[in-house]
């Protein structure tokens, strides 16, 4: 006979606080902390100091997955706990119905899908999975069910900082700005937002009595709470997030600019501008038949001067504009500065290990609010079927039978009621509990959720792809969740004297502002909407495409023919995966670098998808290139799928990556000014060196 697998400390955590709930729910009238503490398994044997801390974190939990808590204090009781009692509030314990239409429900099964590679997903999944059950026709004559998004980017500390900026609290976290300089911030938190694939921050620094906002990628470790008192401002109801948005996504008054281009080069420039009529101002042309075009300056951190740069001589501003020029100087002389002599001897020994993806873990909150949703959904008659219930939460069979298991231990607390535990079943592939009639139906959506739920809806209304309807269904969807959940507002504040529940009163007065937690510019600007569209009929009819292809390495254009098999998000860039015949193998194109679709009349058959996608044609032929990335821009390396890599104790990033020649490498060098150092092998290095000299001499003196 197999033993039972032994007890963690989580499920035990999980089956304490789920007794807690159901000794709470069984007294309409409230608990003393007293009966409490005698009666739930987990209490017992602690000093007063250690139950009250307990106790208050069991509290934040069930607070956490949405269960409303309140504290009833009786008349005469000026201080200490004598009488005061705690209970649930029951009116406001189950989620709402929200009679969602048919176009709505769509909207958030989309919302679903799209929300990608995120800790954040969880919370889309589950909300989407208890407002109802997604059917199978809402998605089988989607025009999106050819594309995939990986946005936003992963990262840990998303879960974390969503109920940060939806209790307002104080955050500090190490911190290195954009010129690499480590510092220490105290923040109040106010919003997340996603702008081009990245998240940012946005709140009141205390240290410096201003608006500021921080990109999630350069913060050092995990930012912490800090309980302290502060007259930090709250987040403000008239907030304007639109200008917030364009300053992240560096698009607020963007200047247009001047630039010579060197005969067929330049084709980034190209596809953003337009030519221009030579004026006196401009000077003479670099050489014969260059030719002049007006383009938007951009972002300091990756606009224009980024891309002159990379050009490595072959662009040349307008002499117009001798603040870019200076710009692109300043960056190619750092870059040469960096490539002087022979590379750090001390950074060629450093060992690699290929790159680490982290993964968020499964808490109390979690489990605890997954175990409650199964009750709520399979506490019926004939209880829910498996593939449903699996469905719903977004959770794999082995998962489901571990809270399955979990959950049979969980009850009404052991002391007055031995062995009250739940009853669960699985009879006939559908899932039964019993013995819990106090939860008929699911718990309500927690302001994370919500706030998580609107901000997907938000990618959906987002995309210029759809036509007006869909988007409007999406914002439709958006208005009746925040109506619901977080302008309604709700009981969790118990307990004036916690500072946790002044935090939830201080941030329920904010809920009928902006939400906190927001998605914006969820394209790229230069994606166009009609080709889009073109691709994605295209995969849906197996049609084989014409397309005209701007090679950013190579630059220059190409014609193809294409069989286009899924567009693909990935931050802000979106790109098809497609068989390409003039390469004979699959292949990687960003969609902003397609021109001119059109179906050729030809279908194809289905192919096998590679198990690695290429993005350049040759880059399986490419040699190995050790790299330096500084802080600022370490970020950019996962671009080139590094295949090991380590981060230094500056915050600068050292990879290994597989560049197909020189002038690959010198391009990369030149649009990053010196923050992207070649340091082997040798021979490259020099090669990459020289590139730089020959393109600073191209450029007019000053």
């Amino acid at each position: 006979m197999t033993p039972p697998a032994p007890r963690r400390a989580g499920d035990e955590a999980a089956e304490r606080i789920i007794s807690l709930l159901w000794l709470l729910l069984s007294a309409p009238h409230g608990l003393e902390r007293d009966r409490i503490r005698r009666q739930v398994v987990g209490y017992e044997g602690l000093t007063d100091t250690a139950f009250e801390k307990l106790f208050q974190r069991d509290r934040r939990v069930l607070r956490a997955v949405g269960v409303p808590l309140e504290t009833l204090e009786p008349a005469g009781f000026d201080e200490g706990e004598a009488g005061v009692r705690h209970r649930v509030v029951r009116d406001a314990l189950l989620l709402r119905d929200l009679d969602l239409t048919v176009d709505e429900r769509r909207a958030l099964v989309r919302a679903r899908r799209l929300w990608g590679d995120s800790p954040l997903r969880a919370d889309v999944v589950r909300a989407v999975g208890l407002l109802f059950q997604p059917a199978t026709d809402l998605t089988g004559d989607d025009e999106l069910a050819g594309y995939h998004t990986l946005m936003p980017r992963a990262d840990p500390r998303l879960e974390a900082l969503t109920q940060a900026v939806a209790d307002e609290a104080v955050l500090r976290f190490p911190y290195r700005d954009a010129r690499g300089r480590a510092t220490r911030r105290t923040v109040r938190a106010w919003f997340l937002t996603l702008v081009r694939g990245r998240w940012y921050l946005t709140g009141w620094d205390l240290d410096r009595g201003a608006e500021r906002s921080f990109r999630l990628t350069r913060m050092e470790g995990e930012p912490r709470r800090v309980e302290r008192a502060t007259d930090a401002p709250g987040r403000p109801e008239d907030h304007d997030h639109a200008d917030l948005v364009a300053r992240l996504a560096g698009q607020a008054d963007a200047e247009r600019v001047r630039v010579w281009l060197a005969p067929g080069r330049g084709q980034g420039v190209r596809a953003v501008g337009e030519p221009a009529a030579p004026r006196v101002e401009d000077g003479a042309a670099p050489g014969p038949d260059w030719e002049l075009w007006e383009a938007p300056a951009g972002p300091r951190e990756d606009g224009l001067a980024a891309e002159i740069g990379g050009l490595l001589g072959c662009a040349v501003p307008s002499a117009a504009h001798l603040d870019l020029t200076d710009r692109v100087r300043a960056g190619l002389a750092a870059a040469a500065e960096a490539h002087a002599g022979p590379a750090d001897p001390a950074l060629l020994e450093v060992a690699l290990a290929a790159p680490v993806r982290r993964r968020a873990r499964d808490s109390s909150e979690d489990l605890v609010g997954r175990l409650l949703d199964i009750v709520g959904l399979a506490n019926r008659a004939g209880g829910v079927d498996r593939a449903e219930l699996r469905a719903r939460l977004g959770i794999t069979d082995e998962r489901l039978d571990a809270d399955l298991e979990t959950l049979r231990y969980c009850g009404m607390p052991e002391r007055d009621f031995p062995g009250f535990q739940f009853e669960v079943a699985e009879v006939a592939g559908r899932v039964h509990v019993e013995r819990a009639a106090d939860l008929a139906g699911p718990v309500r959506l927690t302001r994370p959720e919500a706030h998580s739920l609107v901000a997907a809806l938000q990618t959906v209304a987002d995309l210029p792809v759809l036509d007006e309807a869909d988007r409007e269904a999406a914002r439709s969807a958006q208005r009746r969740i925040r109506a619901a959940v977080l302008d309604a507002g709700a009981p969790d504040a118990d307990d004036a004297d916690d500072a946790d529940d002044a935090a939830l009163r201080e941030a329920e007065a904010h809920t009928a502002g902006e939400p906190p937690v927001a998605v914006a510019a969820h394209w790229d600007v230069a994606v166009d909407p009609a080709t889009v569209r073109t691709l994605l009929a295209a995969v849906a009819e197996r049609a084989v495409v014409h397309l005209t292809y701007r090679s950013v390495h190579a630059d220059a254009l190409t014609e193809r023919d294409v069989e286009p098999l899924a567009l693909v998000q990935d931050g802000a860039r979106l790109y098809l995966q497609a068989w390409c015949r003039r390469a004979e193998d699959h292949r990687v194109f960003r969609v902003d670098r397609i021109s001119a679709p059109a179906p050729t009349g030809e279908t194809f058959a289905p192919r096998a998808r590679p198990a690695r996608w290429r993005v350049h044609p040759d880059d399986a032929a490419g040699v190995p290139v050790l790299l330096r990335w500084a802080h600022p821009v370490r970020d950019a390396a996962a671009g080139y799928r590094p295949d090991a890599q380590a981060d230094l104790p500056d915050g600068d990033r050292l990879t290994r990556v597989h560049l197909t020649d020189a002038g690959v490498a010198a391009a990369l060098v030149g649009r990053h000014g010196g923050a992207v150092e070649v340091l082997a092998p040798a021979d490259l290095r020099a090669s990459v060196a020289d590139a730089l000299d020959d393109a600073l001499a191209a450029l007019p003196a000053r």
